[in-house]
């Protein structure tokens, strides 16, 4: 009997030892190579083994990429793994990707990254006749990429039934001749011609959940319920709001008997009063965080001619500075005391150093720039209000949350993937679209300063914005202007499904809605700021998935027996029994001969 039990237990590890020792997957991915004629569609295949290990990401590719794809692999995982709603840390992961020719990749096959590693997570079988085009973005979104007539012509030609492209693109404009060297800068088509010509299947997909449905069949996020705003910040951007707009009138009433006569001062006095308006109309409307921004600018405005008013000389200002930069000192050691417990903590640091860094850095021009008064009174107004926003952001240490595992190296970390990030999309966007990024290459500038300075969290928030300015250009390549719109609802919906999310497990990103509410405010007046903060909020409102939290899912990848597995388990216990059986008669005929011989 226990031999029985030894071969049956036997079998079955020895049929089950590949299965739970690694999951495999493969799919195929649509890119883009580079001839002495231009660009080349092509394919490429992807696999994808994962074991038991330590969150680490290994990447191979055959040949090598043109642009290396490391950070945007790592990013497409951490996406999949935050989608699934579990913590990856305790497995590796070894993505191949092989391909006849050198592929420019970049962070093109970023979402078909994230929807194999999401298939095996998950035990989820998909159509490897499907493939899947486009960049993956935070909050799962899927962003725009170059070559789509390439790439679908390749698809035909590999025989795939259904190509997925980011939403937008169904109609693609070439916008310089380095994006594709055989065709005119002028030359546009619609890809919806494609289908008639090659009978192959292109559809939009704006999110990470809708491209795994069309892959799967299955829908694995619902619609969750509507957003529930924090009670805690919901009274102290109110607070906030209500302060910053009464220090508006306060301002106002200050200026109310002095005479304008330059026009740009005149205009200086008629922004302000606007910025008042409408404040005051964002507050009558709750949108709290937008009252306190219009206010805010304001009050810039309001203490500019104060100070104007005032008529104060050089020594005066000078004093001035010293008075403020020996307040930002002495405020800075406070917040250098408060304790990050939460992701509230961290947003709420992020935003009062940020604050403080700003008002420092225009007293230290206003020094530079002494001769010119006008400019030394505006940098001086603004650097006042900047210190005093600040002050205002800090109430938001007191307000409670889910706990996170942090310390410096975690930040750390957490900043320097975030800045790789950059860097890829970065590389990819000067590929297909050269222009000038000056302004995101200074943001990310000050992130590394932050980063050499020990400054992680402010290191983490610059990139973070650096990025969102990167993407927000991403976002509109290749896409109709008139389709910005909707460009800017779909990265709001995606927001306010991560809030509601985030929510759920007790984190609430004050910065992420603060932003998502300032979008939805500008998104018919100004589209391209709404565009840009969309895209703060998109970063903004998921930061955790760079830290680890007790809250978290932990997984169970090779401790779950699905079909697969069960029918190794049945063949193994059927084969332990049949060798058990095997063995057993063998001996009782070895018996029945050795009573024979005697």
């Amino acid at each position: 009997m226990k031999r029985i039990v030894f071969f049956l237990i036997f079998g079955v590890l020895i049929l089950l030892l590949p299965a739970v020792s690694a999951k495999e997957g493969h799919m195929r991915l649509l890119a883009v190579t580079e001839t002495d004629y231009g660009y080349n569609g092509g394919i490429a295949d992807l696999y994808l083994e994962i074991k038991p290990g330590s969150g680490r990401v290994f990447l191979e590719t055959f040949p090598l990429t043109k642009v290396d794809t490391q950070i945007s692999t790592r990013f497409a995982k951490e996406i999949a793994c935050d989608f699934a709603d579990i913590d990856c840390g305790k497995f590796d992961f070894f993505y191949t990707i092989t391909a006849e020719s050198s592929i420019i990749a970049g962070p093109s096959a970023g979402a078909a990254i994230s929807i194999l590693t999401f298939s095996l997570i998950k035990n989820v079988d998909f159509d490897e006749d499907v493939a899947m085009t486009g960049t993956i973005n935070s909050g799962g979104l899927i962003g725009p990429v170059g070559g789509l007539k390439a790439k679908i012509e390749a698809a035909n030609k590999t025989g795939l039934r259904k190509v997925l492209i980011p939403i937008g693109e169904s109609f693609e404009g070439m916008v310089n001749e380095s994006f594709a060297k055989n065709e005119t800068i002028n030359e546009s088509f619609y890809l919806g011609v494609l289908t008639d010509k090659y009978g192959i299947e292109i559809k939009e997909v704006a999110t990470l959940d809708e491209a795994i449905f069309e892959f799967t069949g299955k829908s694995f996020r619902e619609k969750k319920a509507n957003l529930t705003i924090s009670q805690d910040y919901k009274d102290t951007m109110k607070m906030l709001a209500i302060q910053l707009c009464s220090r508006s009138t306060r301002l106002k009433n200050e200026i109310l008997n002095f005479t304008f006569k330059d026009d740009r001062i005149k205009q200086a006095r008629e922004n302000a009063i606007n910025f008042s308006i409408k404040g005051k109309e964002a507050f009558g409307e709750n949108t709290y965080y937008s009252a306190a921004s219009y206010c805010f600018g304001a009050n810039v405005e309001f203490n500019y001619l104060s100070f104007l008013q005032l008529n104060l000389t050089e020594e005066e200002i000078i004093e001035k500075v010293n008075e403020l930069g020996l307040e930002i000192e002495n405020f800075d050691r406070t917040i250098e005391d408060e304790e990050i417990m939460t992701i509230t903590d961290l947003e709420s640091y992020m935003v009062v150093k940020e604050r403080l860094l700003d008002a420092y850095d225009l007293l230290n021009l206003i020094n530079e720039t002494i001769d010119n008064k006008n400019m030394s009174l505006r940098n001086l107004a603004y650097a006042m209000e900047r210190i005093n926003s600040a002050r205002l952001w800090s109430q938001f240490f007191q307000n409670t949350g889910k706990e996170f595992d942090f310390n410096d190296e975690i930040i750390k970390n957490a900043c320097m993937t975030k800045l790789s990030e950059v860097e890829e999309r970065l590389q990819y966007v000067q590929l297909y679209l050269p222009q000038n990024l000056a302004s995101t290459r200074k943001e990310l500038g000050y992130a590394y300063k932050d980063l050499e300075e020990s400054n992680y969290e402010l290191c983490l928030f610059k990139a973070s914005k650096a990025k969102a300015n990167v993407d927000a250009i991403l976002s509109v390549f290749g896409v109709r202007k008139n389709n910005v719109g909707n460009i800017i609802n779909n990265k709001l919906d995606v927001v306010e499904r991560n809030l509601v999310e985030e929510t759920e497990k007790g984190v609430f990103p004050i910065l992420g809605y603060s932003y998502f509410e300032y979008a939805n405010s500008l998104k018919d007046s100004d589209p391209f700021s709404a565009l840009l903060y969309s895209e703060y909020a998109l970063e903004l409102s998921n930061l955790d998935i760079y830290f680890k939290s007790a809250g978290r899912n932990g997984a169970d990848l090779f401790g779950k027996i699905d079909k697969k597995l069960f029918v190794v388990l049945i063949i193994g216990i059927v084969l332990g029994i049949f060798v058990s059986n095997i063995i057993g008669n063998r001996k009782k005929k070895r018996s029945v001969k050795s009573k024979k011989r005697k």
